[in-house]
């Protein structure tokens, strides 16, 4: 992070604590300067969608979450009075890969869809790879 710049702020949507845990070590390792903060169900990621809540440069969504799935939890927030919340980058962070789940992802408006590394350096590559783009390549709007 340059100098005199904020911490980014990423929301992630997961129900695993281990795989929660996991993150934490990631962003602990490969983006240091980022806050790391976990909705671990649907349901505690719309109320913050429903309390107005805006502290985030990017939300991380799983898809098979208890309750509320992550498709659900998408089409909530593409579907937000906020335009805010509407424009806010979510990337679909799921096990996954079945062509429905990718296209339904695109169709509600993720992002992107990524596949969950199965070895904790693949994990440390996509965070780096998620920072790299989304916190030093493209230009977010401001809150």
């Amino acid at each position: 992070m340059t100098p005199g710049a904020r911490a980014r702020r990423v929301l992630l949507v997961e129900d695993s604590a281990g795989g929660a845990q996991l993150m934490r070590i990631a962003f602990d390792e490969r983006l240091p300067g980022a806050r790391l903060e976990v909705a671990e169900d649907g349901e505690q990621a719309l109320a913050a969608l429903a309390s107005g809540r805006l502290d985030w440069d990017l939300v991380l969504l799983d898809l098979n979450l208890p309750g509320v799935k992550g498709h659900d939890v998408l089409a909530a927030i593409r579907a937000s009075g906020d335009e805010r919340w509407r424009r806010m980058p979510v990337v679909v962070l799921s096990h996954s890969e079945v062509e429905e789940d990718v296209v339904r992802s695109y169709a509600l408006g993720a992002n992107s869809h990524i596949a969950k590394p199965h070895s904790l350096d693949a994990l440390f590559e996509v965070v780096e790879a998620l920072g790299r783009y989304w916190f030093g390549i493209v230009s977010l709007p401001s809150a």
